[in-house]
């Protein structure tokens, strides 16, 4: 194999050698398009030499030298070309070096190591990280083009990612070389075209004070700012070579380009990753259909509550695993006929939740049929209806007739009665011996048998086997081990309303509910199971990372989503825990029970009463996270079968995009490369619906609907680069430095470039004072299904680290919903 070729010997065979920008770059070359000349040094020259170093071999240095030479030997551009880049779901856009303007074969050979180390920076490995990039299968090719002068630069989409239509294209461009584009460092002028005449539809004056000529930066003259830097002629040319680019590849491209001379050279052309307006409005509709079908005929509330606090974007496979929690027929269905209610058969496998264009929502018209066939008590639509802000926290209501219509309702009333009395003995009869027997007997014999399951040598078991360890997994953990573990929560719910009962006579309705949440504050899960405590003796050094590790190795960031690694397999994320925990805290005891006995003037006998009530509180209360604690061991052995899996099949993460029914097509071999592709895509277009916490059946078009600007609110306008919309606090870097622990914030910064990639990771959404749609920022924000906002100049100083933000990616709208927290 060589260790150089030439653009133009490049086909799809060599696609393993020369990456995917070398590739994109040597098909175009090939098709007669405008592509500087150049040749790229192939992926086995890096696997041979990048240990030892360029020079270490004089052969390829004089081959490289004499290649340089047929070019020219003028000034060139040295460009990343990793095997993983510029693919159809993730272009790596920045993520490895470029570097412009190299003159003489000293600073070649420098520029070629300086892209092949750059494949391991602390920022290209998040970025694959995060896009499942399998890391053993990568090399670096380097591209070596001849440097065009560009007097103008800038991006074409051939398709503008926000017009729903698909009839728009999309331009940016400044002065100079591309770079500065790309990077953020300007607000480049923006145009858009119609798609089949290129004719200009709109034009916004960018602000371009800076450019790059000849390598080195200057300012632009005042003049030049404010002239647009294509004439309208140039635009249509530039929208002639976006259809005969798109022509070529038979899809819609993001496009580099540069101009010199009067005419345009491609630089790049990269597959569009992220859905476009057509494809969220496309997705949306679909969204609405499936609801509308799972819609009860008197109303249907959806909400944000409960599982979306702690699962709250599953991916396809993850969603399907845990309906086997959820499910009539799973775990929670057998918790609750354990307890002596009668689920609705009818409802099957569905639980009490759906899937809201990627989000889980509890569907308050389903939920009490999870008990019941014709249920005794419903929630109120009617009033959440009025003050939607009341399902946020919805509390059914008993209502006998709900199920049965008025006169059967009557008739049906003595053994609804009867049968509610029933439910409340049988729970009530299960929690007196539960605690002993769940810590003594349920608990270990679980234990025992995941220790046994992680001890196999799982790449000795054929896929087959591995297929039916998945399965017998999933109900061992989800439905008979959930059925108990899931009891300490409903007994807790018990322990407290006794409580607060209990309490409620000599204290009044709100002083006894805040001093049930006083005495609940005890609560903690057994000694093995305290994950809190166990936290804060690791930060402390009472605790060692091994003894951590083996104890809670099987825990995680976003621990519900089996996509997400546990702990044990990224032991580096233990550092951020450690910054994040505070100090030991002291739990509530017997005095603490005094104090309240003797504000409740409650001695002698009934003094004892509430302390019993509290013990029995605390003990539920902790049995429920030990619960929580155990069943996640069984989900560390799921999530095992499916990584091996994945490995096994090459799918580099793509078999969470995958369900359970999908597996035996995967054993036989079939290619779902292109369902996983398309399960990617529609997610990210879901997750970029603006979805409110309440949805009602009878307007399900606020799904993508502007939320209203709170009261008090202040709200800029800027430019769109990625769709959606997202919440958060606001981070506002100036550098980009070490994010902090917690995730979920929204960046604020003055542009971006691939260092600030590991910001990007746990981000909710991105806003930047400068940047086009193709800077590296607004690329990587589309990928990582991001919605992002730039051309808010001054944005660093006019939002502040902790304020609550709302970014709208497709409106291009930033509001500030909140003062600093």
């Amino acid at each position: 194999m060589p260790d150089l070729l030439f653009l133009e010997e490049i086909g799809d065979a060599e696609a393993a050698l020369v990456g995917g920008k070398g590739l994109g770059l040597g098909r175009t070359a090939r098709a007669g398009l405008p592509v500087p000349g150049g040749f790229v040094v192939t992926t086995q020259a890096y696997r041979r030499l990048a240990e030892r170093g360029v020079r270490s071999d004089p052969g390829f240095v004089r081959a490289v030298l004499g290649a340089h030479e047929t070019l020219g030997g003028g000034a060139v551009a040295v460009r990343s070309s990793a095997t993983a880049e510029d693919a159809a779901d993730a272009s790596s856009a920045g993520q490895q070096e470029t570097v412009l303007g190299v003159r003489g074969g000293d600073a070649l050979l420098d520029a070629i190591e300086h892209c092949w180390r750059s494949l391991f920076t602390a920022r290209a490995v998040a970025y694959r990280s995060r896009q499942s990039v399998d890391e053993a299968a990568l090399a670096m090719a380097v591209v070596i083009q001849k440097l065009v002068p560009a007097e103008v630069a800038g991006v074409l989409f051939t398709r503008d990612p926000l017009d729903p239509d698909g009839r728009r294209m999309l331009v940016e461009s400044a002065w100079g070389l591309g770079e500065v584009v790309v990077s953020g460092r300007v607000q480049p002028d923006r145009f858009t075209l119609d798609r089949n005449t290129g004719a200009v539809l709109s034009r916004t004056l960018g602000s371009k004070a800076v450019r790059v000529v000849g390598g080195a930066e200057e300012h632009v003259p005042a003049e030049l700012q404010r002239r647009f830097s294509l004439a309208d002629p140039a635009l249509a040319d530039l929208a002639d070579l976006g259809r005969r680019v798109e022509e070529f590849y038979g899809d819609a491209r993001d496009i580099e380009w540069a101009y010199a001379g009067g005419r345009f050279a491609l630089l790049q052309a990269r597959p569009i990753t992220a859905a476009g307006a057509a494809e969220r409005e496309q997705v949306r509709r679909v969204v609405v259909a499936e609801l509308r079908a799972k819609a009860d005929p008197k109303g249907t509330v959806w909400v944000r509550y409960n599982l979306s606090e702690v699962l709250p974007a599953p991916t396809p496979m993850t969603w399907a695993v845990v309906q086997r929690l959820l499910g009539a027929d799973g775990g929670f269905g057998a918790m609750n006929r354990d307890l002596g209610a009668q689920p609705d058969p009818a409802l099957g496998a569905l639980s009490g939740f759906d899937l809201v264009a990627g989000r889980p929502m509890a569907n308050l018209s389903r939920l009490p049929r999870m008990q019941f066939s014709r249920p005794p008590f419903e929630y109120p639509l009617g009033e959440y209806k009025r003050d939607p802000r009341k399902a946020l926290n919805p509390k059914p209501v008993l209502n006998p007739l709900a199920g049965s219509g008025c006169a059967l309702g009557v008739l049906a009333l003595p053994g609804t009665v009867l049968s509610l009395m029933r439910l409340m003995n049988t729970t009530k009869r299960r929690s007196a011996d539960f605690a002993q027997r769940f810590e003594q007997e349920t608990a270990p014999a679980f234990v025992r048998s995941v220790a046994q399951a992680l001890t196999q040598r799982w790449s000795g078991c054929e896929p087959d086997a591995l297929l039916l360890e998945f399965h017998a997994w999933v109900n061992r953990t989800l439905v008979d081990f959930a059925r108990e573990s899931l009891k300490p929560t409903v007994f807790a719910d018990l322990a407290w309303s006794e409580a607060f009962e209990f309490l409620k006579p000599k204290l009044g309705e709100e002083r006894a509910r805040a001093a049930v949440g006083e005495l609940s504050l005890g609560a903690a899960p057994p000694g093995g199971a305290n994950l809190a405590e166990a936290v804060r003796d690791l930060a402390s050094g009472h605790l060692s990372r091994a003894d951590f590790l083996e104890r809670f190795g099987h825990r995680g960031t976003n621990e519900m989503e089996l996509a997400q690694p546990r702990w044990s397999e990224a032991p580096q994320e233990l550092d951020k825990l450690i910054r994040g925990a505070g100090s030991r805290s002291r739990p509530a005891d017997e005095a603490a029970v005094g104090a309240i006995a003797a504000e409740a003037k409650l001695v002698g006998p009934l003094r004892d009463q509430l302390a019993t009530k509290v013990r029995r509180l605390r003990t539920f209360l902790g049995l429920r996270e030990a619960g929580k604690h155990y069943l996640l061991m069984g989900y560390a052995v799921i999530r095992r079968t499916l990584v091996e899996l994945d490995q096994r099949f090459g799918l580099r993460g793509g078999i969470f995009f995958l369900t359970p029914a999908d597996l035996p097509d995967l054993l036989k071999g079939k290619d779902l490369s292109a369902k996983i592709a398309a399960a990617r895509k529609r997610r990210q277009a879901e997750l970029s619906l603006e979805v409110p916490p309440v949805l009602f059946s009878d307007d399900l078009d606020a799904i993508g609907r502007p939320l209203p600007v709170p009261e008090g609110g202040s709200k800029f306008e800027g430019v769109a680069l990625s769709a959606g919309a997202a919440e958060g606090p606001a981070l506002v870097l100036t550098e980009p430095t070490a994010a902090p622990p917690e995730g979920g914030y929204v960046l604020v910064c003055p542009s971006t470039d691939p260092a600030w990639v590991p910001l990007f990771v746990h981000a909710n959404a991105l806003v930047m004072e400068t940047g086009g749609v193709l800077s590296h920022g607004a690329i990587v924000a589309r990928e990582f299904g991001l919605p992002a906002v730039a051309g808010l100049p001054g944005a660093t100083q006019q939002i502040k680290t902790g304020q609550m933000v709302r970014v709208d990616g497709a409106r291009g709208t930033v509001t500030v919903l909140g003062e600093t927290a």
